[in-house]
């Protein structure tokens, strides 16, 4: 009876240990990394090890720091991604996790754009947007001065509204366009109102510096507020609002509008 036992617990042992063993065997299915991912692991792997430490791994968000995010939200923002990417848990980023983890991030952020896109279309559907003829909203936001910038304050001048960015080239190219085109038509028939969209205080006050040579009134929509009654979804945005508070011009792809046509519309909103 005593030796049954013992065969019994020496056979649960040895499968225990072969169980143990086959786990170890079996691998994970190569990745099959191009060119690309190589190219890029290889910039981030400052070290030259073959693996991305936490401080090499910043650089997969260095755009925050571009974009002027605080240090502090950029560590934040690292720190939860290497977690995320670091599968085994063994405070490194080996390129196969490198590149899982790119992956996936890239899937659900498409699929995410997707969702955006079916709830957008059906918000459009219960809001009707802004179209061409209707009442301009009234707010503008607070310029530079601290004073309110409103519409109903400005009816007899044309008045356009561009929604711009930070780091929008064309946003800032097309600024400097309109700037000329109100020294030339006069402030007395056309201002210029540049509205931020969308970004945080830092990096607003920035660029707020440097555009202060434009004659231009500058407010700041940081919560989007202003955009969404335009019907502003991302910058850049601008429209022409005639002198009775009517928009008679709008476009989401002015980098793309002929100069000519915009100025066209002022010349026949001026001979009203």
């Amino acid at each position: 009876m005593i030796n049954m036992v013992v065969n019994m617990i020496k056979l649960a042992v040895i499968t225990l240990i072969i169980l143990l063993a086959s786990s170890h065997l079996v691998e994970a299915a190569p990745v099959d990394i191009t060119d690309w991912e190589h190219s890029r692991f290889n910039e981030l792997d400052i070290n030259n090890d073959s693996v991305l430490g936490n401080v090499e791994f910043r650089g997969t968000t260095a755009w925050m720091s571009e974009s002027g995010y605080s240090e502090k939200k950029q560590i934040q923002k690292t720190n939860q991604k290497f977690n995320n990417y670091d599968t085994n848990k063994d405070s490194k980023v080996s390129i196969e996790e490198f590149v899982t983890g790119n992956r996936a991030s890239k899937a659900s952020a498409t699929k995410n754009q997707k969702a955006k896109k079916v709830d957008k279309g059906i918000i459009k559907k219960s809001n009707s947007m802004l179209t061409i003829g209707d009442t301009a909203p009234n707010y503008l936001g607070t310029d530079t001065d601290g004073d309110e910038v409103n519409i109903d304050e400005l009816k007899g001048k044309i008045v356009v509204v561009s929604f711009w960015v930070s780091w929008c080239k064309h946003c800032k190219n097309e600024l400097a366009i309109l700037q000329n085109i109100q020294n030339k038509v006069g402030n007395d028939l056309l201002k210029v109102v540049a509205i931020n969209y969308k970004e945080n205080r830092r990096s607003y006050n920035k660029f707020k510096k440097q555009l202060s040579a434009l004659n231009l009134t500058l407010t700041h929509d940081k919560r989007g507020n202003i955009g969404k009654k335009y019907g502003v979804e991302k910058a850049p945005n601008i429209f022409i609002i005639g002198k009775d508070g009517k928009i008679i011009f709008m476009d989401s792809k002015y980098n793309q509008t002929p100069v000519n046509a915009v100025v066209n519309i002022i010349k026949n909103e001026l001979s009203t």
